[in-house]
């Protein structure tokens, strides 16, 4: 699952979930300092967060603003824990600024997608 969300994040985000565009493509080594890169057509570019904390296989801790318009500082954990039957994913989404308070409802059902469906997809070698 660590390798999902860092070295194969391209494969599985939700091409409607990305903030140049359909065509744009996702990075982010598993490094303390590595930014999470989109790059889009044109020379589009976001950086959506930095990687503050990580424990590889564990624990993947980033801030940035992850598209959130209005966010002037945001968090994104992601904690990895074994189950019986394979991995548990906790993800914490936390922002600060003027986000309308609208958004965070629908930031809990995009999570849900990206991570709840995509990412499950992915990892189960359905083709997202």
């Amino acid at each position: 699952m660590f390798t999902a969300l860092t070295l194969s994040l391209d494969a599985w985000w939700p091409v409607d979930a990305r903030l140049t565009g359909p065509s744009g493509r996702l990075s982010l080594l598993p490094e303390l300092g590595a930014p999470m890169i989109e790059t889009g057509a044109g020379g589009a570019g976001v950086i959506w967060g930095v990687v503050d904390a990580i424990e590889p296989g564990r624990r993947l801790y980033l801030n940035g603003w992850f598209g959130v318009q209005g966010v002037v500082a945001g968090r994104v954990h992601f904690d990895i824990s074994a189950t019986a039957t394979g991995s548990r994913l906790l993800v914490q989404h936390h922002a600060i600024g003027p986000v309308p308070e609208d958004l965070n409802t629908r930031y809990r059902a995009l999570w849900r997608r990206i991570l709840g469906t995509s990412l499950r997809e992915h990892l189960a070698g359905t083709p997202v």
